[in-house]
């Protein structure tokens, strides 16, 4: 899994790719809507639903290929 709060792309089991971060705590990506205010639990995708992840920033993650997991 990517590092806590990363940016990141990733794709669900559905093969539907969002864009979010990564919150450890949660164990879960959480998908970027925007400016909604307290997180929606219908953002959240835990991790077992999530088949690849990448990197948004590349420059701050040199190694920054696309994961599968």
């Amino acid at each position: 899994m990517p590092p806590n709060l990363s940016a990141v792309l990733f794709t669900d089991n559905h093969g539907i790719s969002r864009e979010g971060i990564y919150k450890e705590g949660l164990n879960a990506f959480v998908e970027a809507l925007g400016d909604e205010g307290p997180e929606d639990p219908g953002n959240l995708y835990p991790e077992e639903n999530i088949t690849s992840w990448e990197y948004l920033d590349q420059k701050n993650n040199p190694d920054s290929e696309s994961k599968v997991v």
